[in-house]
């Protein structure tokens, strides 16, 4: 479907019906904007705008799709269906996208606001912004790593790792500026988040591998964050003392082994019901 041929048959016949963008607008209780964009080619009219539209401007649903006028005897209908799979697709996600913005913006203006609160309740009571850098600090870190998967779901995702891959250092630093530790947390936090954030990509190439065979790939996964814990714990007790393993992370890997081996005994089992969806 051309959108720009489909935009400049609405032009057309709404001048030859002698009407202006405003009066059509009026007529499908919409912005003559709107209209004005579908006439650009810039937009389309929504799927449930089709029907009133087509009957305003005096064709049929199909030329309306087709941009230009057909004999009813030769309609091709296979063009006609594709046309309108189309316009249905495009509307779809036409949807999510708008969704999706509205996510996007709702999000960036509650951390906006937690970051005025904040702001005032600690100018009110100190004069100066002091103890309020840190939670400022963490909502602009917060949406620097989220906005992204937010704003563009799935496709996002990348993103989201990107900038936590670039600023949780940044993050850290600023973190621990504010906060008198004597540099524990750049100590644990920089060795923590290396390890961690190699775990995530890991994590999103088997998950994009096996997109698939999801359970396979919770799976492997989760075998992976096993040894992950230990090395955490290792790392910390290095730095901090105490015991490097204690009766709950062992508890916890005994639990993941198991989730592990249930997940396996799943996949196989629906691959055995299923063969073809298991080589796909």
């Amino acid at each position: 479907m051309d959108n720009e041929k489909v935009g400049q048959f609405i032009l057309e016949l709404r001048k030859s019906n002698q009407m202006t963008q405003k009066e059509l607008a009026e007529k499908l209780n919409v912005s003559d904007k709107a209209v004005s964009k579908w006439e650009r080619g810039l937009s389309y009219p929504d799927i449930a705008l089709l029907s009133p539209l087509s009957d305003i401007l005096g064709v049929t649903t199909t030329e309306l799709l087709n941009g230009e006028k057909t004999d009813n005897e030769v309609v091709n209908v296979e063009a006609s269906v594709a046309n309108a799979l189309e316009y249905g697709g495009k509307a779809a996600k036409r949807k999510i996208i708008l969704t999706q913005s509205i996510w996007a913006a709702a999000f960036s203006i509650v951390l906006l606001l937690g970051i005025l609160v904040v702001s005032i309740v600690n100018t009110a009571i100190s004069g100066v912004l002091t103890w309020a850098l840190i939670p400022i600090s963490a909502i602009v870190f917060a949406w620097l790593v989220c906005f992204p998967a937010i704003k563009f779901g799935a496709k996002g995702i990348f993103g989201s790792f990107i900038t936590l891959s670039l600023f949780i250092v940044p993050f850290l630093y600023v973190l621990s500026s504010l906060i008198e530790n004597n540099g524990l947390i750049l100590a644990i936090g920089i060795r923590i988040s290396a390890i961690s954030i190699a775990f995530l990509w890991i994590v999103f190439g088997i998950l994009k591998r096996l997109k698939t065979r999801k359970l396979i790939g919770f799976a492997i996964s989760l075998a992976f964050a096993i040894p992950l814990s230990f090395i955490i714990n290792f790392t910390i007790s290095r730095i901090i003392g105490g015991p490097r393993f204690d009766i709950w992370s062992i508890l916890g890997s005994l639990i993941s082994v198991m989730i592990v081996i249930i997940l396996v005994t799943i996949d196989s089992a629906a691959r055995k019901r299923n063969p073809k969806e298991g080589e796909a």
